[in-house]
């Protein structure tokens, strides 16, 4: 339980940057802002699973821009940076050298449980999203002592607009530990009193995220990763990941993943090819579009919140993004069919993981104006 508990310290992602920030109010309507849809032009494939290299000359990039980037980030605790751009990679840094290094995403975990939730959705193995959540927790039947908790749905947990009291951004000092260090996690989170009403209030929840890890156990019959495996992973040649479990077996659904830079770009790249990969429909257009548009207003410094995924603006470009304590990123800006992912160590303070910010938004100003015109 250690272990899982120092992942659990980063599982704090955007919620930690927000010592200065209050949480938004969301209706339960959808939100009037302007969505990042996802309007590919191209569909990327990787047949041999292995990312083509190229220069940022060949796909419109400024490569001198491109490296400055690359400069100032080998300076600061970026552990490794990579440019994707029309499915190729234009430019990448380790710190430690090593393409192949597992590196932490913390709480990008939650953007792949969001692609595990639409898969299962597909596969029919859940109805959908308004789905109330106590049909999947019968043991904890008693939890469920009103009828505002009765009425939490699977997009609830999604939005996070579950309206359970979860002070993982206040009282607990962004840590985990109230859940981590109790034996079952699933009725730890259950047992919370209610707040709000659901789809009234967005609250920064990896416990929803949990909820959602043991919703795939109970329905495939498999854990997180074992799903993950057969119908995600599997699927994207992305063959080494570490994914630590949960008391119940369902792996932790907020926090924990491991898996190498270019194998989580595939994922990105995965999300800009609307849910196709090599021909293949790995999950469904429609999961694609949904998650990744704004379903709460998320807080000033990110921008809206949808389905466990971010969406703001960089440069007057849309993007989408997943993101993890300490600064990691899974940024996609799909006019411009570009990935951008960034491990980073910055933990001396929660602020911090705001930093690879910066460098995200100078890489979208490498592509060159000719070549946007060019993809519209």
């Amino acid at each position: 339980m250690n272990k899982l508990f120092s992942f659990a310290k980063l599982a704090m992602v955007a919620g930690a940057v927000c010592l200065i920030l209050t949480t938004s109010a969301c209706s339960s309507e959808k939100s009037s802002t302007s969505v990042p849809s996802l309007n590919s032009s191209k569909v990327i494939s990787l047949p041999n699973g292995e990312w083509p290299i190229g220069t940022p000359e060949q796909v419109g990039m400024d490569s001198k821009e491109i490296e400055a980037v690359m400069q100032q980030a080998k300076e600061s605790a970026v552990l490794s940076m990579l440019v994707v751009r029309d499915g190729t990679i234009v430019s990448e840094y380790y710190k430690d050298g090593m393409p192949d290094s597992m590196l932490a995403v913390n709480s990008i975990t939650k953007s792949v449980t969001s692609l595990l939730i639409g898969i299962a959705i597909d596969k029919g193995y859940l109805k959908g999203i308004d789905e109330p959540i106590e049909a999947f927790f019968p043991e904890y039947k008693d939890s469920f002592d009103s009828s505002a908790k009765k009425s939490i749905t699977i997009e609830h947990l999604l939005s996070m607009t579950s309206g359970l009291h979860f002070p993982e951004w206040t009282e607990w000092n962004y840590m985990l530990k109230p859940m981590t260090e109790t034996k079952d996690w699933n009725q730890f989170i259950l047992s919370q009193s209610m707040n709000d009403a659901p789809g009234s209030i967005w609250n920064y929840n990896t416990g929803g995220s949990q909820l959602l890890a043991a919703i795939i156990r109970k329905t495939t019959g498999k854990s997180e990763l074992d799903f993950a495996k057969e119908y995600l992973l599997g699927p994207l040649d992305i063959n080494s990941v570490e994914w630590p479990s949960s008391p119940d077996d369902s792996n932790s659904g907020g926090f924990g993943l491991k898996m190498m830079p270019r194998d989580l770009a595939k994922i990105g790249q995965l999300v800009l090819n609307l849910g196709i990969w090599n021909g293949e429909r790995i999950v469904s257009e429609a999961w694609i579009q949904e998650s990744t548009s704004p379903h709460s207003e998320g807080n000033a410094n990110f921008g809206n919140y949808g389905y466990h995924w971010w969406m703001n603006q960089y440069s007057g470009h849309k993007a989408i993004f997943g993101m993890g304590y300490a600064g990691q990123y899974l940024t996609l800006v799909p006019d411009l069919d570009l990935v951008i992912v960034v491990n980073s160590a910055f933990s001396k303070s929660p602020q911090d993981t705001l930093l690879p910010i910066q460098y995200i938004g100078r890489l979208v100003k490498a592509v060159s104006s000719n070549t946007i015109i060019q993809h519209q």
